[in-house]
């Protein structure tokens, strides 16, 4: 369908889009400014102000869309613009309205009819009460408008990318800031020490995962005969409040908190800036989602949820509150002082605090030898004997140009662009390399240039803590074009002055943020290397290559890869690269009438063309697999001969080593039917060490990817490597 998003910049309006992409619909954003880079060459962007209906009248004149969702509506007139642009044009209206239209004065679950939606006189309004009153009028002229509509009325939403703050500090985020209330209480579980809780709090709410609010709109779009003229309340099933969203946090992080109670006077009395993010206030803002779960959505349980929380845990740079964390500290320690308690610190968390510092890798004796095989090998026995009673499986360890690698790998793909979260990349990164993990995957496009730079100090550190650079497996990608975060140009000056104007990419290209001609990636290899400070890349790939190439025939797309394929054999020749490949995410599990689709056969053809022989250095894939998306492994979709077979199966009969993306989906929803998979696959471990364990396990799987920022991220992958491979992959 021709979706039109009203706001898809920000965070819930880019949760949206991702989910309207991943249900094949067609997504028009129209907003003051662009979504993240990540997004761009998959929308239609439409800049316009909402507020101008006359504009809007001129923009959509020969517009028509299915499905308008208006996630930005906060005045009545504000609908009633649009609406009335898109009288005609469109046909079916969602709008995000919000639970705060109940009253609060009740510790119950409140129905949709329980709210009085008319109209409202917002110049008479209190600014405190613009927003619920506004909300409700926005619902009250959309139905009088006559469009067929459906209102989704979400709880407080919590997720990653989480841009609202509460009290007491009130800053605006950028969308791809980590900070917000979804980390008020994650950063301080993760930062170990005392958990002030007010003695008074009487708050209970609850909340809805960001995955499943956009999924509330892909599902309203499905089922339009059960969704349409109704208003939803979108709500998790759990009943939360302070001390439990702690608890179960801290469960989520196999800690034990340390709560300690301590009267509001007292806060207020030590000058404590301080305040759970969710209030303390008897307020009780609940939301029934009974009538919304009778139409087959239902919510992610929060187990599946919350360790995603402490995963993208936030950068200090970016934390609202985190400056008076040591003052929070040193009052809880006076309090338990006041009341004679004693704190006692584990033994256990000292030694994995120790653990945790990079310099504990530093002791270790340097790894004989130069040649790469040899050095894997070394390094592969050292990991081994450093494990102490938890030893990686031989099974563990997988075989690519000779090399030993293991069978999970680091992903760099996700965070901020502060300096705190390339410290804890490269600390983590450090880290896995010591645990036995040496297969790094990063891309020029990640944290714009950012995430390769971690990736180079941490092989800087590791080999001055004994692990040279030949025993680890480095790869990064080239084909989205970036800008550099470090620098002082944004992206279009950056990209305009780099590359269109030296006629290393088209403008064609430039809009759509992608390009795999052979002069932009020989400068972008170039560009990896120096922001890696790297001599060789281990494998250098072509980042989403079906982007460029939909829609070219078969002679076209050979002709094209043969083209860029050469110019990598040159980087192989010159030492460069070690060998290439193709990262892609839809284009190797789609069918061939796909404009999406990529041949492998036609891949490692055009190889052959680049190379003159068979002697080609085209050695590797990267496509998603695990338990949810299992196309590459079920879906038949590469022909060979007069076979048509899925992607694992075709890689492998052409000699093509698999790195799986994806590996624990993205932190994305997984089917009742597949939990008990799960749970059976990894007894007593977390659904994400399940879900690794799953897929990579898969036939033809050779290293699982998995983004890891934190230590215990590296600890679940540990986890994994000390199971034997599950009987059935995904």
């Amino acid at each position: 369908m021709k979706i039109l998003l009203v706001g898809g910049n920000r965070y819930v309006g880019v949760e949206i889009i991702w989910h309207l992409l991943g249900a094949g619909h067609e997504v028009t954003v129209l907003a003051l400014d662009a979504p993240p880079a990540d997004l761009r060459a998959h929308v239609r962007l439409l800049l316009a102000n909402r507020n101008d209906e006359a504009a809007l009248a001129t923009l959509f004149g020969h517009e028509h869309f299915d499905v308008a969702i208006d996630n930005i509506a906060y005045e009545p007139q504000q609908v009633v613009s649009l609406t009335g642009a898109l009288q005609g044009r469109v046909g079916r209206y969602l709008l995000t309205s919000t639970t705060d239209t109940y009253p609060h004065n009740m510790p119950r679950d409140y129905t949709e009819e329980q709210t009085e939606i008319r109209e409202y006189d917002m110049a008479s309004l209190a600014e405190g009460d613009r927003y619920n009153y506004g909300k409700r009028s926005c619902e009250a002229v959309l139905i009088k408008s006559g469009l067929p509509w459906t209102v989704l009325r979400p709880c407080i939403v919590t997720g990653p990318r989480d841009n609202i703050h509460g009290a007491p500090a009130m800053r605006g985020t950028h969308w791809f800031e980590e900070s917000a209330r979804s980390h008020f209480w994650p950063q301080r579980i993760l930062d170990g020490g005392p958990l002030l809780m007010a003695s008074e709090d009487e708050y209970v709410m609850k909340m809805v995962w960001i995955g499943d609010l956009a999924r509330a709109y892909t599902h309203a779009i499905a089922h339009p005969e059960s969704t349409t003229g109704q208003a939803f309340n979108v709500a998790g099933d759990e009943v939360w409040t302070n001390e439990r969203i702690v608890r179960a946090l801290a469960a989520a992080a196999g800690v034990a908190p340390e709560i300690v109670r301590v009267p509001a006077a007292v806060i207020e009395q030590a000058g404590l800036d301080y305040a759970p993010v969710y209030g303390t206030a008897a307020y009780w803002p609940l939301a029934d989602n009974a009538k919304l779960k009778s139409t087959g959505w239902k919510p992610t349980p929060a187990e599946q949820w919350l360790p995603f929380l402490l995963e993208a845990d936030s950068a200090p740079i970016s934390r609202a509150w985190y400056g008076t964390r040591m003052q929070e500290i040193a009052l809880a320690r006076h309090v338990q002082r006041k009341q004679g308690e004693v704190v006692v610190i584990p033994a256990a968390m000292e030694v994995q605090a120790d653990r945790a510092r990079p310099e504990h890798a530093a002791s270790t004796a340097s790894i004989a030898g130069r040649h790469e095989a040899q050095a894997s090998l070394a390094w592969q026995a050292r990991a081994m004997e450093q494990g102490s009673g938890s030893l990686p499986l031989p099974e563990f360890f997988k075989t690519f140009r000779g090399a030993t690698v293991s069978g999970i790998g680091v992903g760099t793909w996700m965070g901020d662009l502060s300096a705190a979260t390339d410290a804890r990349y490269v600390e983590t990164l450090v880290h896995a390399a010591s645990r036995g993990l040496n297969v790094f995957d990063t891309a020029i496009n990640y944290r714009h240039m950012l995430a390769e730079r971690c990736v180079g100090q941490a092989v800087q550190r590791l080999a001055k803590c004994g692990i040279p650079r030949q025993a680890l497996l480095v790869a990064s990608k080239g084909g989205y074009i970036t800008h550099d975060a470090a620098g002082v140009r944004d992206w279009n000056a950056y990209v305009r002055e780099e590359y269109l104007e030296p006629g290393l990419i088209s403008a064609e290209e430039m809009s759509r943020a992608h390009a795999i001609n052979p002069q932009f990636i020989r400068r972008q290899v170039e560009q990896s290397l120096d922001n890696l400070k790297l001599e060789t890349l281990d494998i250098y790939y072509l980042h989403n290559p079906e982007e460029a190439l939909a829609g070219l025939a078969a002679k076209e797309l050979r002709r094209s890869m043969t083209m860029t394929f050469a110019v990598l054999e040159e980087a192989v020749a010159t030492g460069r690269i070690g060998s290439y490949g193709l990262a892609t995410w839809d284009g190797l599990r789609v069918v061939k009438d796909d404009p999406r689709h990529l041949s492998l056969a036609t891949a490692v053809a055009a190889a052959r063309d680049a190379a003159g022989s068979d002697e080609h250095h085209l050695a590797v894939i990267q496509l998603p697999f695990n338990i949810r998306d299992h196309q590459a492994a079920t879906l038949p979709t590469q022909k060979l001969g007069r076979a048509t077979v899925p992607a694992l199966q075709a890689a492998e009969a052409l000699g093509l080593y698999v790195m799986t993306s994806a590996s624990v989906m993205q932190g994305g929803e997984t089917a009742a039917a597949d939990e008990a998979r799960l749970r059976a696959a990894a007894p007593g471990h977390s659904l994400i060490t399940a879900a690794l364990q799953i897929s990579r396990s898969g036939r033809g799987v050779g290293t699982a990817l998995v983004g890891m920022r934190r230590i215990h991220s590296v600890e679940e992958a540990m986890a994994v490597a000390q199971m034997p491979l599950a009987q059935e992959g995904a």
